[in-house]
């Protein structure tokens, strides 16, 4: 595939077949994180810079490898280098705002990248997200609160995650039912995990009726999720007359 392209760009004027060739790379590396090929993606994206330096979207591809392999260090200076090659580019900062908020120690940092994620794409609803994340963290509700709730309202493909992570932060600091009347919506939209929260409401209320009825739900979405050997032992406790949280 890649000959026949070079062939036709050589029949090309002004074409330049070895941007042309590690665009082809940074592509297909592209795909093969998608697919869950990290390690053929690596491959593909230093192959782009072995054809040509200027491959810049490849230290973006080794970004999100190193990513995946939990390699913060390196996914952080693959990263820097992309930014600073296109700091126009709103994805770099939001991704390493995501990236760093499953670092310990690490929040203000991410608040402070997603910050720059949503100078340069002030409308984007995935920047708005990263900065509710951010706010949350460092344990700034009312901030958090505040963007998790623009989503609900105006982006309407980001609302039911919002209202999982809404009412997860709402439960946390014990306002059981604002959490509870956001997360329905979302369960109802067959979010597993807002079925999960609404269980630990309703444990909290005493209500086994209604947490064993999302502990079920939950399980049907996600048999094998990772709530799912703790909800099957909840399950059990009722089922034996043992309250879970006795």
């Amino acid at each position: 595939m890649t000959g026949c392209i070079i062939v036709i760009a050589l029949l090309l004027p002004g074409i330049d077949v070895e941007t042309l060739t590690a665009d082809l790379h940074i592509e297909t590396g592209m795909a093969y994180i998608d697919q869950g090929l990290s390690d053929k993606a690596l491959g593909e994206f230093v192959t782009a810079l072995e054809i040509s330096e200027d491959a810049c979207e490849a230290h973006l591809g080794l970004a999100r490898v190193a990513v995946i392999n939990c390699s913060w260090a390196t996914a952080e200076e693959e990263y820097s280098i992309y930014m600073n090659l296109k700091p126009d580019d709103y994805r770099a900062p939001l991704e390493i705002s995501e990236m760093l908020l499953a670092v310990r120690g690490r929040s203000s940092d991410a608040l402070e990248y997603a910050e720059n994620a949503l100078a340069l794409a002030p409308l984007n609803g995935q920047c708005w997200l990263v900065m509710a994340k951010a706010e949350s963290r460092l344990g700034n509700v009312e901030k958090a609160v505040s963007w998790y709730t623009r989503i609900i309202i105006e982006d309407a493909d980001l609302a039911d995650e919002a209202r999982v992570q809404m009412g997860s932060l709402l439960f946390q600091y014990g306002d059981l039912s604002a959490a509870r009347e956001i997360l329905l919506p979302a369960a109802a939209a067959g979010m597993a995990e807002a079925h999960h929260f609404l269980a630990l409401i309703y444990m909290e209320q005493n209500d086994d009726l209604r947490a064993t009825d999302s502990i079920n739900r939950y399980l049907y979405i996600e048999p094998n999720g990772i709530w799912a050997d703790s909800a099957r032992e909840c399950l059990e406790g009722f089922s034996s007359g043992n309250h879970p949280n006795n």
